[in-house]
C-alpha cells in the first residue's frame, strides 16, 4: 500500500471520521482563564506550581454492546494514557454508565476496576443507571503534571517518536466489519 492510499484510508474510516466531529464543538470554547489553548489530550489549567489535568472519553454504543468488559477497561487505560501524554499523572477516575440492567453494567464495571487495578489509579465514583435501552459509557480522570507537554510546543524539525506495544492483537470485529479498529496492547500485558 503507498503512503498515499494509506493515508486516504484512514481519513476515510470510521475512526478518524468520528473524531472530526470534535471540531464544531471547539470553536464554540473559550479558554477558561489560565487555561490552555483546547486540542491536546486534556483539558489543562494552571494551578499553583503545577497544571491540573482533565481528560474525559465517551464510547459509541456498538463497541460497548460488542465489547463491554473491553470498553470499561478502555475507559481507564485511555484517560490514562492522555494524562501521561502531557506529561501528567493520574490522579482519579470516574465513570457515567448507562445499561439494560445490572448484568450489562456489571460487565462494564469489571473493565472498569480490572484497568483501575493494573494503572493503579482508583475509581473513585461517578453516576450510572441500570434503566436505560443500551449500555452507554462515558470516563473521566483528573490528574496533575508539574511540567505541561503540549502539541502547542511543537515545532517544525522536532523529531517525533511513536511507541507502540507490537505484542498486541486486534479485538475481534463486529459483525459485518470485515476488521477491527481497536487494538490491544494491554489488557494481557503487566500492570
Amino acid at each position: 500500500m503507498t503512503l498515499t492510499a494509506l493515508m486516504d484510508a484512514l481519513r476515510d474510516s470510521p475512526a478518524f471520521q468520528h473524531k472530526q466531529d470534535i471540531a464544531p464543538m471547539l470553536r464554540d470554547l473559550e479558554a477558561a482563564h489560565g487555561a490552555v489553548p483546547v486540542g491536546d489530550d486534556c483539558a489543562v489549567l494552571a494551578d499553583g506550581d503545577g497544571y491540573l489535568l482533565f481528560a474525559i472519553e465517551g464510547f459509541l454504543n456498538g463497541f460497548v454492546a460488542r465489547d463491554p468488559d473491553f470498553a470499561g477497561y478502555c475507559g481507564v487505560m485511555v484517560n490514562v494514557s492522555d494524562i501521561y501524554a502531557m506529561g501528567g499523572r493520574p490522579t482519579a477516575v470516574v465513570d457515567a454508565l448507562w445499561s439494560a440492567g445490572a448484568d450489562q453494567a456489571d460487565a462494564i464495571m469489571a473493565g472498569l476496576r480490572r484497568a483501575s487495578g493494573k494503572y493503579q489509579v482508583p475509581l473513585v465514583g461517578g453516576h450510572s443507571n441500570a434503566h436505560n435501552d443500551r449500555a452507554q459509557l462515558s470516563v473521566a480522570i483528573i490528574g496533575r503534571a508539574k511540567r505541561l507537554l503540549t502539541s502547542f510546543d511543537a515545532r517544525p524539525g522536532d523529531h517525533l517518536m511513536v511507541a507502540c506495544d507490537l505484542r498486541g492483537t486486534y479485538r475481534p470485529a463486529a459483525p459485518g466489519e470485515p476488521d477491527s479498529h481497536n487494538w490491544d496492547a494491554s489488557s494481557d500485558a503487566p500492570g
